[in-house]
C-alpha cells in the first residue's frame, strides 16, 4: 500500500514543476524569446501554442516589416503571459516537431477544462512494463530491476 504522505509530497512536486514552467513560459514571452505560433482548436475551446528561435522556430513579425502587426503580437503575447502569471492559463503539453517544439497554452479561459495533476499507479505501470519487455524482448520478468 502506498503511504499517502508519499503519494502528496510527490503531488506538490508535480504541481510545483507545473506552475514554475508557467512562470519560465511567462518571463519568455515577456522577453520576446517566444510568440504565438499557432492556435490548436479543441473540443468546446483552444489553445495557443507559443514558440521562438529559442525552441527551433523562427519569431514572428508583422508581414512585410508592418509594426503595428508586430506591436498587436506584442501585445497578445504579454496578455498571454499575465493570464499565465495569474493562473488563468497553463502550459497544457508540449508540441514537437523535427529540429523545434512549442509549449500549448489553455485553460478555462480559453474554454478547456484546467488538467489537474495526478500521479500514475506506479506499481501498475512497473508491472506493465515488465510484461512488455518480457515479451518482446525474450527476457524474464524476474531479472528486470525496477
Amino acid at each position: 500500500m502506498k503511504n499517502t504522505c508519499d503519494v502528496e509530497k510527490g503531488l506538490q512536486t508535480v504541481i510545483t514543476i507545473q506552475r514554475n514552467l508557467d512562470i519560465i513560459t511567462a518571463f519568455l514571452l515577456l522577453t520576446g524569446q517566444v510568440t504565438v505560433v499557432r492556435l490548436i482548436v479543441e473540443p468546446g475551446g483552444f489553445a495557443l501554442s507559443v514558440g521562438g528561435p529559442l525552441t527551433g522556430i523562427g519569431r514572428l513579425e508583422g508581414k512585410s516589416g508592418n509594426k503595428t502587426l508586430s506591436l498587436l503580437l506584442d501585445v497578445g503575447d504579454i496578455l498571454l503571459a499575465i493570464l499565465l502569471l495569474s493562473d488563468q492559463t497553463n502550459v497544457s503539453g508540449i508540441f514537437l516537431g523535427p529540429g523545434r517544439f512549442s509549449f500549448n497554452i489553455t485553460g478555462p479561459i480559453f474554454g478547456v477544462p484546467k488538467h489537474e495533476p495526478t500521479l500514475p499507479d506506479l506499481e501498475k505501470v512497473f508491472t506493465q512494463f515488465r510484461w512488455i519487455v518480457s515479451e518482446h524482448f525474450d527476457i524474464e520478468p524476474e531479472t528486470i530491476i525496477y
